[in-house]
């Protein structure tokens, strides 16, 4: 393909010793350079890509693009902004592959993932084959390899749209993807917008910030495109109203009677009330935050023109979700639950749906991310002393910190607040141990913050993940019981 049709439209400065140069392919990454390649160096959070252009040049990169003024012996291009411009040119080279595809964009602070799977679930269940990308797996033409990130890199992403053979593609699409451009270049049919909550603040800095980088998604519609929010939360809200000034169709999910999809938190069990369908549709789902979930589904299938009834039984019969409500049922009627909940607003769903299901008592058991959002902790604490009866802190991801301050942090919380009402085990094995041996019959365990992630830290079990740690609990309680 032609480099002058690669960079049409792009925000090009200058521009220096450029031909009609015939591209074999492009990256951002200097190892994967191959002669008629062109480099695109771009400023990333921890690295800068502009150190790697001599490396790139020797490997053979015929053109260089980057954002500062360089004089080179091999054509170059100086544009605004490289991440964007590496997003809208992998997307021409791979023949800008969401074009003619069915393309659903999640994105928000909690309810991504269960979105996601429960969008793929009624595509799937009314004869469509779907991809999804996102949080825990890349699953393209139905193979599925591990999720390296949320959202992955511009070239990756567009690549596996390249690839896609499925008639749908649902795309996880995080804050970091937006303000990196890594989704420059795809066209979205539909976006979500489930909420935002107190999060990634060392990276946005405000949660104006933060907003601002999410709504980025809403300039990737297409030119008939449609975007749903959830007006109960106050940042859809917002987001409800940048979309009308835009000009942009939106619909809204909530519990107001004006919704285009209205959730009855009332009601005894899951209901969904679809106004402008007229009908109240029942779905056997856990908890208010998945009535949620589930509405922007029904949503999506409504646009789209699916059948409902297959849409519900598709979602009364989706798959667990990796580390998301995941519960495991111990002896002695006590439940444990797995979540990848991590912020305020996850753990106040998270806690009042065991609440809901009849717990007698609720043990909480989580930890704070090292190197990450400080903001939230309070906030979070605060929330397992509203709702659950005992936590226990234990270690997440580190992230470099020291082991001892972190130690330090977690007894520090502790000691502020009711140390009756908790306690602090650094090794999260024990932790999770500890929380079920104290539970009773009719209590609810809940470990929440790693979902399916697998420990970054070695730890007394020896286990990968916090599932794993349960299931081999309940194995040596079993056979303690023979």
């Amino acid at each position: 393909m032609k480099l002058t049709d690669l960079l049409e439209d792009c925000d090009v400065l200058t521009e220096r010793n450029l031909a009609d140069i015939d591209v074999k392919g492009l990256t951002d990454d200097s190892r994967e350079i191959e002669p008629g390649y062109v480099f695109i160096a771009v400023q990333g959070y921890s690295h800068d890509g502009h150190q790697y252009i001599d490396e790139a040049i020797k490997r053979g990169a015929s053109v260089i693009i980057g954002e500062r003024s360089l004089s080179l012996d091999i054509p170059y291009v100086q544009v605004k902004c490289s991440k964007k411009v590496l997003g809208e040119m992998v997307s021409r080279f791979y023949g800008n592959p969401s074009k003619d595809k069915i393309v659903i964009g999640v994105t928000g602070s909690n309810g991504k993932t269960t979105t996601s799977y429960m969008i793929k679930a009624i595509f799937d269940q009314n004869g469509y084959r779907s991809s999804l990308i996102g949080t825990i797996e890349y699953l393209i033409n139905g193979k599925s390899s591990p999720s390296k990130n949320t959202t992955p890199g511009a070239v990756s992403l567009q690549r596996m749209l390249y690839e896609c053979e499925d008639d749908v593609i649902i795309i996880e699409v995080s804050s970091h993807a937006l303000k990196q451009h890594r989704v420059a270049g795809i066209q979205f049919d539909t976006v979500i917008f489930t909420n935002l909550d107190c999060e990634h603040l060392d990276y946005h800095h405000s949660m104006e910030d933060y907003f601002k980088a999410k709504s980025m998604i809403f300039d990737l519609l297409k030119k008939d495109g449609q975007a749903i929010v959830n007006t109960d939360d106050e940042w859809g809200r917002k987001a409800y109203q940048l979309l009308l000034k835009l000009g942009k169709p939106v619909l809204t999910v909530g519990t107001k009677p004006n919704q285009d999809i209205r959730i009855l938190p009332d009601q005894h069990g899951v209901y969904i009330k679809g106004n402008k369908a007229d009908e109240t549709l029942e779905l056997k789902i856990p908890g208010l935050h998945n009535r949620y979930n589930a509405a922007f589904a029904i949503m999506v299938g409504e646009l789209i023109g699916l059948e409902r009834q297959k849409s519900i039984y598709g979602l009364n019969h989706v798959e667990k979700v990796d580390g998301r409500f995941q519960i495991v049922y111990f002896p002695g009627n006590k439940n444990v639950v797995i979540d990848y909940a991590h912020t305020p607003n996850g753990f106040y769903h998270c806690l009042n749906t065991i609440k809901q299901c009849g717990a007698r008592r609720i043990i909480h058991v989580f930890g704070f991310r090292g190197m990450r959002d400080r903001s939230k902790r309070l906030m979070m604490m605060k929330q397992t002393l509203d709702v659950s009866d005992y936590y226990i802190l234990t270690f997440d991801d580190l992230n470099g910190i020291d082991p001892k301050e972190m130690e330090k942090t977690l007894f520090d919380f502790n000691t502020h607040y009711d140390e009756n009402r908790g306690d602090v085990i650094t090794d999260r094995t024990l932790a999770i141990e500890r929380a079920i041996e104290l539970a009773r019959e009719g209590d609810w365990v809940i470990i929440t913050g790693k979902g399916h992630e697998q420990y970054k830290l070695d730890f007394e079990w020896g286990t990968k993940t916090d599932l794993e740690t349960v299931e081999t609990i309940l194995h040596h309680t079993k056979e303690l019981s023979l």
